[in-house]
């Protein structure tokens, strides 16, 4: 038994003609008296090829001709529309936003106090005004660089996250990871009790431009391993330059004269001797002119700690800028230079004998510098002297890296061969050890020193042309 057959409407002409369909098939006697198409019971509609309504009403519907390739006659190509996530970032530009009042301009710890001050910050701004203007030469002048970087979290040459007031910031395990395990040991004599780890590193993690300072250095660090981090270190180390040169025009000392800065230019300090700049000369005078001018710190650890770090950059560091700062350095007392070597030791530490040696090389190669200045004989005896001395000190032996000022000073003043190729020995081991390039730039410019020597001029007169690096 088959079903009953639906109510039939008729073809689609009749309808539309408002006439009863006589329901003929395949087409109906009313349609082929008219003499017009039937459509048939279906009441299947096919378009004419016209729009019958709407904006388009009246324009043909093309055919596409299937003898012709429909991609070689297309004008414009149809292009997909982006999707875009919803967790993804937005591809379009969007209005800048202003930098939040927490951020490196503006910031504001417990580290900074009311410190007096017996001189004007004008001083300071002196002595940072020789440092190129980053904004006006259009390198960026924030570490933006450093939040909107595609690296990922764990590669992040700095981080600093404040989840509520109650949870207290803390940076990147990158930053300790490459400040202490890789620089830190590098700029102590011996790595036992070490500032850079038990002082700065808690102060970075209150301080944000202490916090900034060590990134810096995290990513100069990096960055000798890594190109890739290159651009991040220089932006970050123009940005706290730029702002450090800024607070000099602020009229409040203890905006300038602090813990805060005198910590940030040591960190800074420590990464020209990573990259080899031969721009230090600008932060060792802003560091000198800021310990004349700051006055009493919370902190007395980290004050003694960033004196003695202070000491060791002015004794090492003034030589090299000219005759006249390098004698007034080193013609002080040895206790008032030399109070980095000292560590509070037993009196039976193995570690002692290699602390002496190491003061009696510093001395005797201040005592060639002095003698270059003075005289133009021959030092050979000084020169056989200090090689004694420093071959005492095995060059795997913990704080053997120290030497590398002695043994520049040293290659510096030497016309023996035998002198020149030890001396130079001895530095390039340490460099194999640090890859600092502050070595590397040491030991390039000894040719161009030996240079002026055979013409009878005197190296250290023009030592800031001949060796534009922090060669310690």
């Amino acid at each position: 038994m088959s079903a009953a057959r639906g109510r039939e409407k008729g073809c689609f002409q009749c309808s539309k003609r408002r006439i009863a369909c006589d329901k003929t098939e395949p087409t109906c006697k009313k349609c082929i008296k008219k003499g017009i198409d039937c459509s048939g019971l279906g009441r299947i509609r096919f378009s004419n090829g016209v729009a019958q309504r709407g904006h388009l009403r009246g324009c043909t519907i093309p055919v596409s001709d299937q003898s012709i390739d429909p991609i070689a006659t297309q004008t414009q190509p149809s292009v997909p529309r982006e999707i875009r996530w919803k967790n993804d970032r937005t591809p379009y530009p969007r209005r800048k936003r202003r930098k939040p009042s927490t951020d490196i301009d503006t910031y504001d710890t417990a580290a900074q106090r009311d410190f007096s001050a017996p001189r004007a910050t004008y001083a300071l701004h002196e002595a940072v005004a020789d440092e190129p203007d980053i904004e006006k030469n259009g390198q960026g002048n924030d570490l933006s660089t450093f939040r909107t970087s595609n690296l990922s979290p764990n590669n992040l040459p700095t981080a600093a996250l404040s989840l509520s007031e109650s949870i207290r910031p803390w940076i990147s395990p990158l930053n300790p990871q490459a400040l202490a395990e890789h620089v830190a040991p590098v700029m102590v004599v011996l790595d036992i009790s070490n500032g850079y780890r038990d002082i700065l590193l808690p102060l970075a993690c209150e301080d944000p431009l202490i916090q900034r300072a060590v990134g810096v250095v995290a990513a100069q660090h990096l960055a000798l391993h890594q190109p890739s981090f290159q651009v991040i270190a220089e932006q970050g180390r123009a940005s706290l330059i730029s702002r450090l040169s800024r607070d000099s025009f602020l009229e409040s000392p203890h905006q300038v004269f602090n813990l805060s800065t005198w910590a940030t230019l040591i960190i800074l300090l420590v990464g020209e001797t990573i990259t080899g700049s031969s721009e230090y000369s600008h932060l060792l005078k802003t560091l000198m002119c800021l310990v004349q001018n700051v006055g009493q710190i919370p902190s007395l650890s980290a004050q003694n700690f960033l004196a003695k770090q202070t000491h060791m950059f002015e004794f090492l560091g003034q030589p090299l800028l000219g005759e006249q700062t390098g004698v007034e350095a080193l013609t002080l007392p040895p206790e008032n230079y030399l109070d980095w070597t000292y560590y509070d030791l037993p009196p039976d530490s193995e570690y002692n004998h290699l602390l002496d040696i190491s003061r009696m090389a510093f001395i005797k190669a201040s005592q060639i510098y002095l003698g270059r200045v003075g005289s133009d004989l021959d030092q050979w005896e000084h020169l056989e002297s200090l090689k004694d001395l420093v071959m005492q000190i095995d060059p795997e032996q913990l704080g053997s890296h120290a030497l590398v000022w002695v043994c520049f000073i040293a290659a510096a003043d030497s016309t023996d061969p035998e002198h020149r190729n030890f001396f130079v020995g001895r530095m390039n081991k340490i460099f194999e050890q640090t890859k600092f390039q502050n070595i590397v730039a040491g030991m390039q410019s000894l040719p161009a020193i030996w240079a002026q020597r055979g013409s009878g001029g005197r190296w250290t007169s023009n030592l800031r042309q001949l060796a534009p690096t922090l060669i310690m």
